[in-house]
């Protein structure tokens, strides 16, 4: 699913910008709730002067469709993830997780113009194996 996939490059990219542009890159991707959620996020990222450092790399599992609402299931690789001080750019070493893949399940709404978003995400905070490619 694309728009889950894309959605984690332009993530990585809101939470490193202001608020007000976080909003403006994740919309093609968050709609709803969600994106308040998130933009409310960067803004307390900003205020802790953190970043993300790295990206996360979907592994998608499952994806269930059913009219318009679809829900992805992901072991999404989290080992080259983490938070950087703002200002420096560097690595907080204790926000890299030991864990490196984590179980994800979001939640996607398609608009009348065909487009997938998402409108919910969870992350189950268990191990999970990627599937094999």
């Amino acid at each position: 699913m694309e728009a889950y996939s894309a959605y984690w490059p332009a993530l990585a990219e809101a939470g490193k910008s202001s608020p007000e542009r976080a909003r403006q890159l994740l919309q093609p991707y968050v709609k709803g709730g969600y994106l308040d959620h998130l933009v409310d996020g960067v803004r307390d990222m900003v205020k802790q002067e953190r970043e993300p450092y790295g990206q996360a790399v979907p592994r998608i599992k499952e994806v269930r469709v059913g009219g318009k609402h679809a829900e992805v299931v992901d072991c999404l690789d989290m080992s080259r993830a983490a938070l950087a001080d703002r200002r420096t750019h560097r690595l907080i070493p204790e926000t890299a997780d030991a864990k490196t893949t984590t179980t994800v399940t979001a939640a996607l709404e398609r608009s009348s113009d065909g487009r997938w978003q998402l409108t919910g995400l969870s992350m189950k905070g268990t191990t999970c194996t990627p599937p094999s490619r």
